[in-house]
């Protein structure tokens, strides 16, 4: 039975097209970690919920998923203002409409995957950066981005990040395709 050995996050993944743009603002704003990420909205292990708990058979976990998976519309979205979280230096994307990903969350959390605990509310949002120190221009620079073009999201992944040192290694676990009515 495999278990997972680092923290787990399930994620929507940004389209190619919007993921190059995601990654060019990362890269334009140095910052290394998120630049080794790929683009994506976390709908479970970073607000809301805490990553996947370690004990858990991961077969079942991704069998879960698929299930969902299976009954889950494909999401058209679009991003909303660059907005940045109380009392930090992250930067994201906003969602201009978050029920389809606060709907798909809560199925998650309902259902019999666990997870650690996390005390931020959940906010479906695509990080651009998280630096320790940023310049004021740099924060104007960052609220003025706009990316306007509607995408849909049409996978869902499991990622296991791995920490080595200076850098992290992103894992793909699991990838399942949004393909429900629902």
């Amino acid at each position: 039975m495999e278990h997972f050995t680092h923290d787990t996050y399930i994620v929507l993944d940004v389209p190619q097209e919007i993921s190059d743009k995601v990654m060019s603002i990362r890269s334009r704003f140095k910052d290394q970690f998120y630049m080794a990420l790929p683009a994506e909205v976390t709908v479970a292990g970073s607000s809301g919920v805490g990553v996947l708990k370690s004990s858990q058979n991961s077969s079942n976990v991704y069998s879960r998923l698929d299930e969902i998976a299976a009954k889950t519309k494909a999401i058209k979205a679009s991003f909303g203002e660059v907005q940045r979280f109380p009392y930090t230096n992250i930067f994201f994307f906003s969602l201009q409409n978050e029920n389809p990903f606060r709907k798909l969350h809560e199925e998650i959390v309902q259902s019999n995957i666990r997870f650690l605990e996390n005390s931020f509310p959940y906010k479906p949002h695509c990080t651009l950066c998280n630096r320790s120190s940023i310049t004021e221009e740099e924060v104007d620079a960052l609220y003025s981005i706009e990316v306007k073009e509607e995408f849909t999201f049409k996978t869902m992944s499991v990622y296991a990040l791995e920490s080595t040192g200076d850098h992290v290694i992103v894992h793909l676990l699991h990838r399942a395709t949004l393909s429900g009515n629902e």
